[in-house]
């Protein structure tokens, strides 16, 4: 399936990240993507802003779904939040778009996917578990 969202576009278009005394474009080309098609995702890279195992387990990052990307069914083990860049995301809840903002409570399980692909800043209190189906 086509990319249909223009992610270097969409990288062009992104905040300026605040970190500490410095500044940091997050448009710049020093965003590292890696590939996160483990865990039952498909099709997702992710650039961590900070990692769980820096920071007594919460975590936030740049997520870019291609088109016809997916997250399986996960458990929230603490509270998420989704604002979406660009593109949209389909939860359990319904389909989000640009612009949007998604709260998922501690204990709710959802799984996410893109049809035409998505970037979202995504920020977790604590790590999710993966529901095995």
């Amino acid at each position: 399936m086509e990319n249909l969202l223009n992610f270097d576009t969409v990288k062009n278009s992104l905040p300026k990240l605040l970190v500490g005394s410095l500044s940091e474009n997050l448009h710049s080309e020093n965003l590292k993507f890696e590939s996160i098609n483990k865990s039952g995702r498909a099709s997702a890279e992710v650039h961590w802003l900070f990692k769980p195992e820096e920071a007594n387990g919460s975590a936030a990052a740049i997520i870019h779904y291609y088109a016809g990307g997916s997250a399986p069914p996960h458990l929230h083990t603490g509270f998420e939040l989704i604002y979406i860049l660009e593109g949209e995301m389909k939860t359990s809840t319904g389909i989000v778009k640009k612009n949007d903002l998604v709260l998922l409570k501690p204990g709710s399980i959802h799984e996410s996917s893109s049809e035409i692909g998505c970037v979202a800043l995504i920020i977790w209190q604590q790590p999710v578990t993966v529901i095995n189906e």
